[in-house]
This record gives C-alpha cells, structure tokens and sequence, in this order.
C-alpha cells in the first residue's frame, strides 16, 4: 500500500502514533486524577483529528480504494477517541509506518530525503516540539498546583494556562506557586518564544524570495 507523504511526513507520524500510545498507556494504567485523564483525551482527540485527515487523504489518492481500505480500515478504526479497543489498534499504524520506511532502503538514504527536505523536517519537528511541551506541562500543572491556594485545579485551567503561556500572554493568566510549576512556565514560554522566532524566520524567509523572484523576472524581461 503506497503511502501518501514522505519519509519526513512519515517519521512526523510514527512519533505522534508512539506519543499517542504512550498517553494510552498512562492513562489507562497510571493516572489515577480524573482531571488529567481528561487532559490527555483532548490531547488524544486532536491527533486523532490528524491520524483521520491522513486516513482521508491515503484514501482519496490511493489508485485502487478498495485495495486500499483492505488495511486503511485499520487506520479509521484506530482513528476513533475514547473507545479504548480501537486506540490499542494504532499499534498496526506504528507497524504499517515501520514497514513504509524499511523500503527506503538504507539510513544513508533516509538522511538523504531528511536533509533534502529540511524546511518540512524543521517545521514538523518544531509542531512536534510544541506538542509534546503542551501536553505535558499542561498535566504537570494540575499535579504541581492543585495543593495551593487559588491554583490550578481543572483540565480546563490547566489547557488554558499552557496555552496562554506558550502565546507569552500575561492577562488573566494563574501565575504557578509550585518550583515544578515555576519551571513549566519558563519552559512554555521559552517554546513560545522559538515558535515566534520560526514563524518570523518564515515570512522573512519568504519576503526575500519573493523578491529574489521578482528580480530575476525583471532581469529576464529587460534582456
């Protein structure tokens, strides 16, 4: 089964179907506070969002759809929040996944298509980055705060407060007590910071080329 995406989009979604699993299993088997679990739902429900639209769009290129959901069923199954039998499934992506970057061949190659395609690689690692900061330091904070006055005590006050921190945003925002909490507000809004940086480094990036192409057709057309 031909798979939509490169060898970066693929390795991009190996770690979000190992990251997903791994809240699986926290969730079911270590979590005992109810309003984390509620946490790493809605995390686990927006990658499922993700794994779904990759199911949509493997299907909506596959040459032969039926040959395809032979083993994308799979996929959509395991796409599904909240009903645990069919997260368990994503252990059949993260093998399809595996399998799809064994016919690359070689890791020389592999390196290959990652340094030849360093602006999507850099970009998904950034996302993923981000991702991962979020959701751990947004449970970290329930657990480090809910003993002090006035703290973080629900899912979503602690979803809020990450993702006003990581934005840098100081209005109407819980200031953390906690040492452990301390630390999760530099780290996000460290984060933060990087994914404004990135994102100016982008438009820049973008301006100049664009101007870099407006030149050479100014050139072209004057000779």
């Amino acid at each position: 089964m031909k798979e939509k995406g490169g060898a970066v989009y693929q390795l991009f979604l190996l770690a979000l179907s190992i990251y997903v699993l791994l809240i699986v299993f926290f969730e079911t088997f270590l979590i005992t506070d109810p309003e984390i679990s509620l946490i790493l739902q809605r995390i686990d429900l927006c990658i499922c969002f993700v794994f779904l639209g990759d199911f949509f769009v493997n299907l909506y290129n596959a040459n032969n759809k039926l040959s395809y959901l032979k083993w994308g069923w799979i996929d959509l199954l395991s796409s599904i929040p909240l009903v645990d039998p069919f997260r368990w499934g994503r252990l059949a992506r993260i093998v399809r996944i595996l399998r799809f970057i064994r016919t690359i061949k070689s890791l020389k190659l592999l390196v290959s298509s990652i340094q030849a395609s360093k602006f999507q690689s850099l970009t998904l690692v950034v996302i993923l980055i981000t991702f991962v900061a979020y959701t751990v330091c947004a449970s970290l904070i329930l657990e480090l705060e809910s003993s002090y006055e006035g703290g973080i005590n629900t899912a979503n006050e602690a979803l809020w407060w990450a993702f006003l921190n990581i934005m840098n945003a100081k209005v109407s925002i819980t200031q953390a007590q906690s040492t452990g909490g301390i630390v999760a507000t530099v780290v996000l809004n460290k984060i933060g910071l990087l994914l404004f940086a990135y994102f100016n480094a982008m438009i820049i990036a973008w301006l100049i080329q664009k101007r870099v192409s407006i030149n050479q057709n100014l050139d072209a057309n004057n000779t």
